[in-house]
């Protein structure tokens, strides 16, 4: 029987995934709501289906970008939106999975998916901002905690493409920066905007910290690996970042609200970085790591 409420996980699951920083399965069943065992079994799935999932030195899951584009027809798309809101069978039904099932359309299929999910938060969150609305923010991952919870935010403004969202945080009371691509779905309240003379916007560092200082230098050499883990991890990275000598060794230098990022970072890939400096992040690095 086809289950409406497992493929509409499915793709819940596939948004998540495409979602950057890679996620552990403790996150993904949370995310979920289900056992660890369940989880792996989506991940199965998605495998089945066509889809490459990734999963990296540290057990954390990803799916693959494919730039295949293949869509689905208008109709099979208009099915879709009716299968997730009805549990009436349909003789459609056979020919979507068979499309699903073939693996360069599920991966734009997939595509097609993540980018109208995005779409649909930037626009909610753009009308609270119009209204002067609160917001709550629906199963947001922190990439630092590797939680998921839901927030309450009064919205300041997008950051440039849209990468990320500049809000006051009510339960905090601090402006805080949240990744649009982590943001699970969007509420907006009735509740209208009460703190506004508390709102705060400062372009936030390469690792996401906002602040009104970037006093905090660091600089640190990496392996091929790790460069292509905070790439992929840090996007906002990449313009401070230089290949040393062409032996595949990579140089990040830059100024930063906050070490505790950066820390993290160095603390999971202690092999693959040499720290260079400043002396700050050197003491704040033999402080914390073991």
């Amino acid at each position: 029987m086809f289950n409406q409420n497992r493929v509409y996980r499915l793709f819940q699951l596939i948004v998540f995934l495409k979602a950057r920083p890679p996620k552990t399965i403790r996150s993904i069943s949370s995310f979920l709501n289900t056992s660890e065992r369940t989880a792996y079994r989506y991940l199965d799935l998605l495998k089945e289906i066509g889809f490459i999932v990734e999963k990296d030195i540290y057990g954390r899951y990803t799916i693959a970008n494919n730039d295949t584009q293949v869509p689905l027809t208008l109709v099979e798309i208009d099915f879709l939106k009716k299968l997730l809101t009805s549990n009436k069978s349909h003789k459609l039904a056979k020919s979507i999975l068979q499309k699903i099932g073939t693996h360069n359309e599920a991966s734009a299929n997939g595509e097609n998916i993540y980018n109208a999910h995005l779409s649909k938060i930037i626009e909610q969150l753009s009308v609270a901002m119009a209204e002067n609305k609160q917001v709550k923010i629906i199963s947001y991952f922190s990439a630092n905690s590797e939680t998921i919870s839901d927030r309450i935010i009064e919205p300041v403004c997008f950051t440039d493409n849209y990468q990320s969202l500049s809000a006051f945080e009510i339960a905090s009371k601090k402006n805080k920066y949240f990744n649009i691509e982590r943001i699970g779905d969007v509420e907006i309240l009735a509740e209208p905007i009460k703190h506004q003379n508390e709102h705060e916007f400062y372009k936030p560092d390469v690792f996401g910290f906002q602040g009104k200082n970037l006093d905090k230098e660091i600089e640190i050499q990496l392996s091929l690996r790790a460069y292509l883990m905070l790439r992929d991890d840090y996007p906002m990275c990449i313009p401070y970042m230089k290949e040393e000598g062409g032996n595949q060794r990579y140089k990040l230098k830059v100024n930063v609200q906050s070490f505790k990022a950066p820390a993290r970072f160095v603390n999971g890939l202690k092999s693959e970085i040499n720290v260079i400096g400043s002396k700050a992040f050197i003491a704040y690095l033999k402080k914390i790591l073991p």
